[in-house]
């Protein structure tokens, strides 16, 4: 029996400590399910049950209307399996992007050992990104939850190993861009920054393509045969108003701002140079760009969400920032042609992301992290290797993993410790109870009304209810706004309010929010977040 290769070893302990770090306790930390995590369940649930989605269109291909957000396909489709076999709970939601997590980290390892190929440390520096990936707080905190970024990444990756891939078999410029193009059906930001990366693998691997014209035009051909049933959704309507919902070209801050200073220079020549509102949006943009690369979001406090970063440790680990500027530097002088791949790698994420309003913004840029991962190790791998004498390198060796050991240590026990009783409000904490407490006391109430002031609480009714696509479509009270949103405001028992107490037939049961509980209520539950605080009251 052939022996397994050191190498192999250490990538399946590292393949098996990603596993852990990401699916450990998985269905109760983050604390709750977000609202997309729980539409993302609830349509599985409905294509399991029913074929159809919660509006009642047959498998769709192209979008999920979901909330009006207009939710890819491939994600909800992933959850499917995982809803069959688990039933329709966080666990199933979190685990596709959890188990994409865990194959992220192989898929990164075979991506640098194709990037540095036939070098002689190639294999060294595909284990070292791998196993900075493995505990990268960015990564960890995505796999963690029903996140579709994390699904598209892997695509990206395998996309990009397939290219590389291609350049000694041919046969895989038929398949390649096949990832690419999964990417565009799986999250948004993915749908601009993977082309933008394909794009500069053509350069990159252009004289193999030109050796390989049939496989390559044949691979184009596939790719855009299977990008036929999204291609009406991405030049529509529904498509245009998600991004002017989030552009900061929609916001007429700007150009108020432009007029005002326009006006008080007397619309002097100058001043409409100046103050145009191109070069005021222009700035914005550069702005919002560089948000992305600041020191303190990448090393010091992450993400002002806590969706995405405990708040107390950065996206990467701060022990990682002098390896990013020495394997930054090193990479330009060594592999100039991989510096400048990667670099336009994390341009390519970056420069879609930079038009939104809210930035930096951890989930949108995640295409880009594993520039940092290969960077970083390869900071960490020269610095090693740079010791004159074996013993001096594995002093090295054993002093960088205790670094990094002990900087993951914190964020890992503040993740698994902390997190869950600080930040449970920011996961719309306090539905599930809420939702468990009306099916212990169902023949008691005739109505249900529950507040709307933490969430879209109609999703999570359907979700922990389980309930079937006939029953929700036959009594819902619901309709899309003006600006596109879908808004339920009512179905079976249930009633959604952003209001506070209101008449309603029979007996009812009110869940709303402390302040809109009146004086001499009688109060059925309090359901405090983890920390203690009150979020619901239950009252009659």
């Amino acid at each position: 029996m052939k022996r397994l290769s050191l190498s192999a070893m250490l990538l399946g302990s590292i393949m098996f400590i990603a596993l852990i770090l990401r699916t450990y306790n998985i269905g109760s930390n983050p604390p709750a399910i977000s609202w997309d995590e729980a539409s993302i369940g609830y349509n599985a649930y409905t294509i399991l049950t029913s074929l159809k989605d919660e509006h009642g269109k047959l498998l769709p291909l192209d979008t999920f209307a979901a909330f009006g957000d207009y939710k890819p396909p491939i994600p909800i489709y992933l959850t499917v399996p995982f809803v069959a076999v688990l039933g329709l709970s966080e666990v199933a939601v979190r685990l596709p992007s959890a188990f994409s997590g865990v194959l992220t980290v192989w898929a990164l390892y075979l991506l640098v050992l194709e990037l540095f190929k036939g070098e002689k440390n190639s294999k060294g520096m595909a284990l070292s990104s791998a196993a900075v990936l493995a505990i990268s707080p960015w990564h960890i905190m995505l796999s963690r939850a029903g996140f579709e970024a994390n699904i598209a990444l892997l695509f990206l990756i395998v996309g990009m190993w397939m290219v590389l891939k291609a350049r000694e078999y041919p046969v895989y410029f038929y398949f390649c861009w096949l990832p690419f193009v999964a990417g565009i059906y799986t999250f948004n930001s993915t749908r601009y920054a993977g082309p933008l990366i394909a794009a500069s693998l053509l350069v990159y691997v252009y004289s193999s393509i030109k050796a390989a014209r049939k496989q390559f035009v044949g691979g184009i051909i596939i790719a855009l045969i299977v990008m036929l049933p999204i291609l009406p959704h991405l030049v529509s309507k529904q498509a245009r108003l998600r991004f002017e919902e989030v552009s900061i070209f929609s916001d007429l801050r700007t150009v108020l701002t432009s007029n005002s200073r326009r006006e008080l220079d007397g619309f002097t020549w100058w001043s409409e140079v100046f103050h145009n509102r191109r070069v005021g949006y222009a700035r914005e943009y550069l702005i919002h760009f560089f948000d992305n690369l600041e020191p303190r979001y990448l090393f010091i406090k992450g993400d002002g969400n806590p969706k995405f970063s405990i708040q107390d440790v950065g996206q990467l680990l701060l022990v990682s920032a002098p390896f990013v500027v020495i394997g930054l530097l090193r990479l330009i002088r060594d592999y100039p042609a991989i510096a400048a791949l990667l670099g336009w790698w994390l341009f390519a994420s970056i420069a879609p992301t930079a038009v939104a309003r809210e930035t930096p913004h951890a989930l949108r840029t995640e295409n880009g992290l594993p520039v940092y991962m290969i960077i970083t190790a390869y900071g960490l791998l020269t610095s090693v290797m740079k010791a004159t004498r074996v013993k001096k390198m594995w002093l090295l060796s054993i002093f960088y993993l205790l670094l990094f050991v002990s900087n993951f240590g914190y964020f890992w026990h503040n993740l698994i410790v902390h997190y869950p009783k600080e930040y449970s409000g920011e996961w719309q904490y306090g539905y599930k109870q809420a939702i468990e407490l009306v099916q212990s006391k169902r023949n008691e109430y005739d109505t249900i009304v529950l507040t709307e002031s933490i969430g879209r609480p109609y999703i999570y009714a359907l979700f922990y209810e389980r309930m079937p696509l006939l029953q929700f479509t036959n009594t819902k009270d619901a309709s899309f706004d003006a600006a596109g949103f879908y808004n339920v405001y009512g179905f079976g028992p249930y009633r959604f309010t952003k209001e506070g107490v209101g008449k309603y037939e029979g007996r009812t049961l009110y869940i709303l929010p402390p302040k809109d509980v009146p004086e001499g209520a009688a109060i059925v539950k309090s359901i405090n977040l983890l920390n203690g605080v009150p979020v619901l009251i239950a009252f009659e």
